[in-house]
């Protein structure tokens, strides 16, 4: 949807529309409002996404949006190309998030809130923690999903990418037996600086790749490193984690667990230990 060239921000920023503070049904985005002059200044709302479908199917004009297309749909796409998770978590989202409780619904309030606030600019860390099968991988995927859908229909070429850390660890420890290492997709130099660049970073099961079953062990040095580099070194990164502060401190360390809490004073859920688990 074209306001002249005004971004969404400016629009924000200078009054031409208002966040209503309600949510699209149908794409769970933000409904704005917007004065119209040529009706007494009377208030129309709307959700961004549904006018810009509107908008299309309507004409087949090229708006002067869509000139930085080949832009967006790279930074758009960089969530497809460069994420690494399993298949069982790939088809989640929100609307397929199950509430079973209070705690549940609790939780997805939070994830919604996040990718809202994330957005809306935010910055600094969120975190999700909780005992395992409560489903913080199912929301995380959902927020690494929604804030990449939601940025492209601002025509925002932001990059978002998800990444498994036990996965993503296990690939990147391959590689240290390769001749050419440098040349591998998941070489410990390009995962960081791909993860250490990219806008928005979800980190799904922190702490899982240092331990084994129930025992906590502490984080080797190169994992140490490899993960401690990313996190010092980027803001906005959501994280979710079985462990406790405790638990944390005792697999990484203290200035390890400063860089998971950066930023995260209001963004942070916690499952009470009794969270019932979805997997059974």
């Amino acid at each position: 949807m074209a306001f002249g060239l005004m971004t969404r921000e400016s629009m924000l920023e200078n009054g031409v529309i208002r966040d209503t503070g309600k949510t699209c049904e149908k794409h769970e985005m933000p409904i704005y409002a917007r004065k119209m002059p040529n009706h007494g200044n009377r208030e129309t709302e709307f959700c961004w996404q549904c006018t810009t479908e509107y908008i299309q199917t309507k004409s087949n004009a090229v708006d002067i949006a869509y000139n930085n297309q080949s832009l967006l749909a790279k930074g758009y796409k960089v969530f497809y190309k460069e994420s690494v998770l399993s298949k069982e978590i790939a088809s989640a989202t929100l609307k397929n998030y199950k509430e079973h409780s209070a705690v549940d619904t609790k939780a997805l309030n939070y994830a919604k809130r996040i990718t809202r606030d994330y957005v809306k600019g935010m910055e600094g860390n969120s975190l999700l923690q909780g005992p395992p099968g409560v489903g913080k991988s199912h929301l995380s995927m959902s927020i690494a999903k929604n804030i990449n859908e939601m940025f492209k229909s601002y025509n925002q070429s932001k990059s978002v990418i998800f990444v498994s850390v036990p996965l993503l660890s296990g690939l990147v420890k391959d590689t240290f037996d390769y001749d050419d290492k440098k040349n591998s997709k998941y070489s410990q130099e390009r995962m960081s600086k791909l993860l250490i660049n990219c806008d928005y970073l979800i980190l799904d099961d922190l702490g899982k790749e240092s331990t084994t079953g129930n025992t906590i062990k502490s984080a080797s040095g190169w994992t140490y490193t490899f993960l401690f580099n990313i996190l010092d070194n980027r803001t906005n990164t959501i994280i979710n984690t079985n462990f406790s502060r405790a638990e944390l401190m005792k697999i990484y360390d203290a200035a390890f667990v400063d860089r998971i809490i950066k930023g995260a004073k209001n963004n942070i859920f916690k499952y009470p230990d009794n969270a019932e688990s979805k997997r059974f």
